[in-house]
């Protein structure tokens, strides 16, 4: 019976083992998964701190993935995760009083673990959080509005957990957070499906919001890539439609060159008619001999003045020719691209609707453990157990909004 008692405790919230008491203290591990959308220099690599707020503890520069022992924590410790950018990728704090450029901050956000534990069931799990400029909170801090001004580090908190999966491209750090007792296997912060079942049940919160996150972040990106697929295919109608008004004025040109060419040709046989009519014209007079020279020198004129336009018509017609071949390319490319583009489309609707899927999946779990947990406190009541008060209230927080 006790230990049915204790697993009961377990599954209605039981504050044992959480960060339930301010003079309870407990060690914990942090690390940062990702970061995304800051605007770095070229060469510079990410380092990550966590430290607790308040602490003159020296700040261990940390590379995404690296665990960070956060010990004798409370409820009302703020934990402040920090995001720098560096020449030096091997930089460390062994070497803070060494010369050179220290990392230059890029964000930060404070997470109180008070709220963590009463709104986020005491642990983060592949959370987005969304950063604030370097100092934002101490400046808002000491113009009061953390005390008494409407704005406190739990709100600020919840903002930046709320907001980091919308604002796609704000600076955002994926993070996990939790118990060192509440680590995997492997010793990283990795739940598996063969967990059992009550630490499943334990980790649900956490694992729920994470999940909820990213159906949310991966919703925004297909938003977002619908909107630029829109936007490539109106350029590119644009552009198909510029290339094709270049095209027909292309052939335009060259069917007046063509049509300058024939003139010249029909020229040329008025010169061959001229030349018939010229043995005549020798055989009489001086006059006659004198016009007929004449005629010779405007006739040659006119052949070296067709030799020319001809040779220039030539060249105009190979470079439309060129012009209009690589047209053509342009056309196909731009074709392949949109292509290309419908196919990407296609394939993110098909990776929505999978986890939409899994979404529905993840609901029907859940209220499946929901009846579970509410016919194990129905059947505790029927056998005449009575459960504290604060333990039964605690049933209704697993229902996570």
């Amino acid at each position: 019976m006790s230990d049915f008692i204790a697993s009961l405790q377990r599954l209605t919230g039981g504050r044992e083992g959480c960060f339930d008491s301010a003079s309870q203290k407990v060690d914990a591990v942090a690390v940062c998964h990702e970061v995304r959308s800051l605007s770095l220099k070229p060469g510079e690599k990410i380092l990550v701190t966590f430290r607790v707020s308040g602490r003159r503890d020296s700040e261990n520069f940390l590379h995404s993935g690296e665990l960070c022992h956060l010990k004798s924590l409370t409820l009302d410790t703020v934990v402040l995760l920090g995001v720098w950018a560096t020449m030096d990728s091997s930089y460390a704090a062994s070497r803070l009083m060494e010369p050179g450029p220290p990392p230059r901050a890029c964000g930060e956000v404070r997470i109180p673990l008070r709220h963590l534990v009463s709104k986020c069931d005491g642990a983060l799990y592949h959370s987005w959080l969304m950063l604030d400029s370097p100092g934002l909170s101490d400046s808002v801090a000491s113009i009061g509005l953390y005390e008494g001004g409407g704005l406190d580090v739990g709100e600020a908190f919840s903002q930046a957990l709320s907001n980091a999966p919308r604002q796609l491209v704000q600076p955002k750090a994926c993070i996990s957070l939790c118990k060192v007792e509440d680590l995997g296997p492997s010793g990283q912060p990795l739940w598996t499906p063969d967990a059992p079942r009550k630490d499943r049940v334990a980790r649900w919160g956490p694992l729920l919001r994470s999940q909820q996150q990213h159906v949310v972040m991966c919703t925004a990106q297909h938003l977002q890539g619908a909107q630029m697929q829109r936007e490539r295919r109106a350029q590119v109608k644009e552009q198909m439609e510029a290339l094709e008004e270049k095209a027909t004025e292309q052939a335009r040109e060259l069917q007046s060159l063509r049509d300058q060419v024939r003139r010249q040709q029909e020229g040329g046989r008025l010169d061959s008619s001229i030349s018939a009519v010229r043995e005549p014209t020798r055989q009489g007079g001086a006059e006659e001999n004198a016009v007929g020279e004449q005629l010779e020198q405007e006739i040659g004129g006119l052949r070296e003045e067709l030799s020319k336009i001809g040779e220039e018509a030539n060249n105009k017609i190979e470079a439309a020719n060129v012009r209009i071949r690589s047209l053509r390319q342009e056309r196909d490319q731009a074709v392949r691209e949109v292509e290309q583009q419908s196919m990407e489309t296609r394939k993110l609707q098909e990776t929505k609707d999978e986890l939409s899927s899994e979404k529905v999946k993840l609901v029907e779990q859940k209220e499946a453990l929901l009846k579970i947990v509410e016919d194990l406190h129905q059947t505790c009541i029927s056998a005449g157990l009575q459960m504290p008060a604060v333990k039964r209230d605690s049933i209704p927080g697993y229902k996570f909004t």
